[in-house]
């Protein structure tokens, strides 16, 4: 009897082993090749930033930007995008993980009085990113960015940097 007990036992334990190896088998990992953020600690500093991203190939995507600043009396509306080459990751998951590349953004600048114009500004430069997408499509990526102004105004000395955690999704 105590025989039957052992078998019954360790067919159970075998049974049960192959039934949760085939459901993780079975697991399907979706692919996310797009996604859509904004970062909320921009805020704090006066910058509103949404963010669009589209997969472009199996390790590559572009992303594009809609921006606000607000600066010591400087207002502005942006536009911006980048293209990123995402590094460690499986083939065709190109928009997670750690990803670096070029950034451009074009700022349409006002004053809030008439101490100075207004006009326009142009910076280039480059970003580091790392993004993690959790079930259901939710995106927490820390960035972080630093560009130099090609077009700057007269009265505004500012140096585009960015720290920040876009929050969103991605399908």
């Amino acid at each position: 009897m105590k025989k039957l007990y052992i078998f019954i036992f360790a067919m159970t334990i075998i049974l049960m082993t192959a039934s949760v190896q085939d459901l993780f088998a079975q697991r399907i990992v979706k692919n996310y090749n797009q996604s859509i953020g904004v970062n909320p600690i921009g805020l704090a500093f006066g910058i509103f930033n949404a963010k669009y991203e589209q997969q472009v190939s199996a390790e590559n995507s572009f992303t594009a930007d809609a921006i606000y600043w607000g600066f010591a009396g400087w207002s502005a509306f942006g536009v911006g995008g980048s293209y990123r080459w995402y590094l460690f990751q499986e083939s065709d998951k190109a928009v997670r993980g750690l990803s670096f590349g070029p950034i451009v953004s074009l700022g349409f600048w006002s004053f809030e009085n008439s101490t100075w114009g207004g006009g326009t500004s142009l910076a280039l430069g480059g970003e580091v990113s790392y993004k993690w997408i959790f079930e259901g499509g939710f995106v927490v990526e820390p960035t972080v960015n630093l560009a130099f102004n090609i077009l700057s105004l007269e009265g505004l000395n500012y140096r585009p940097f960015g720290l920040g955690v876009n929050l969103g999704y991605a399908w």
